[in-house]
């Protein structure tokens, strides 16, 4: 199978640095993508965990939205031809690891500004048995496991996001919100960018303790661990 190296220039994968539990995860998922540590190449980002709301949802839609952020404004600042941007907790089945990089392959025909491989969109599944394929996509897209970005947008998306974090929430250009929202605002802004999602999608979440989502509930005696485990059983059952 063609590494995803072959397709883009620079990977990052985000990652708190307590998250060992993620990392030693996403590790095994590189493996299986044919894909190893390697500076300048395939590289972690070390995630953000503010202490402030700033008018983010939560403390932890904040760090991801700086997370991302860092990841793009260092790509543009590295003058990178595209980044593929991966979360700590993406997952790619292993039916789909031979998939991906000969879908990736196919960036190299197209004329492209975003594309993602694992996604959450509002369309109809292919029929059973065609192949994955890259299609055209201007819809809303939830989630960022697995993104890529190519430096034709690198620098507008920079300027967009960094605008937010001075506006106001709630803000009809946009302000303070989850990441996956800004980016689909922004392309919402900028018609002429092509956006190509994997259809099916390729990828998804990894079921694991969300530094988004984490709640009280779930720091009481014996209940992190029951749901560490159900959380491994749910993973394998999806494979």
């Amino acid at each position: 199978m063609p590494p995803l190296t072959e397709s883009f220039d620079l990977i990052r994968v985000i990652n708190l640095p307590d998250r060992t539990d993620r990392y030693n995860e996403v590790t095994r998922q590189l493996q299986a993508l044919g894909l190893e540590w390697k500076p300048g190449s395939v590289e972690v980002y070390v995630a953000t965990r503010p202490t402030e709301l700033a008018g983010f949802p939560s403390l932890g839609a904040h760090g991801c939205f700086m997370s991302h952020l860092g990841v793009l404004r260092d790509a543009l600042n590295r003058g990178v031809e595209n980044v593929l941007v991966l979360e700590d907790d993406c997952d790619v089945p292993s039916r789909n690891c031979a998939l991906v990089g000969e879908v990736a392959l196919g960036l190299k025909k197209r004329d492209w500004q975003f594309v993602h491989l694992g996604h959450i969109a509002p369309v109809s599944p292919p029929p059973a048995g065609t192949p994955p394929s890259l299609v055209e996509f201007s819809g809303h897209l939830q989630n960022l496991h697995m993104y890529g970005v190519h430096r034709s947008a690198l620098a507008p998306l920079v300027e967009y996001l960094e605008g937010c974090l001075v506006r106001p929430p709630g803000d009809p250009v946009g302000g303070p919100m989850h990441v996956d929202g800004a980016l689909t605002m922004f392309r919402a802004a900028h018609p002429e960018l092509v956006t190509l999602i994997a259809q099916p999608s390729l990828a998804g979440q990894r079921s694991s303790r969300s530094d988004i989502t984490f709640g009280a509930f779930e720091s009481l005696p014996g209940v992190k661990q029951a749901m560490s485990v159900a959380r491994k059983l749910k993973s394998a059952l999806k494979r």
